[in-house]
């Protein structure tokens, strides 16, 4: 059997999550939740990235998450960056 082969064979490689990015990752969900419940017609917001919160990926500093609320209590997160133009506005709702 070809070294290919073993390779495809092995399944995917579990690896949990250190403690402490856990319970960074918790906290910060814990603050968007209070921010939909400050804002309850908000949809969505921008702030800033914490680093560790898109654990196993390592993002830059500079980057900003757009949190989308889908229904009470689900929410999804986009990590990614602004254009200059919006810049003011993300910091303004990050704040």
């Amino acid at each position: 059997m070809s070294n290919r082969r073993k390779l495809q064979r092995k399944g995917p490689r579990h690896v949990t999550m250190p403690p402490a990015i856990s319970a960074l990752v918790d906290r910060q969900m814990l603050v968007d939740a209070a921010y939909f419940r400050q804002h309850p017609d908000a949809q969505g917001y921008a702030r800033s990235y914490v680093p560790g919160e898109a654990w196993p990926n390592e993002l830059p500093t500079d980057t900003v998450v757009e949190v989308t609320q889908l229904r009470p209590g689900v929410r999804s997160r986009a990590f990614g960056w602004v254009m200059i133009a919006d810049i003011d506005k993300a910091k303004e709702q990050a704040a």
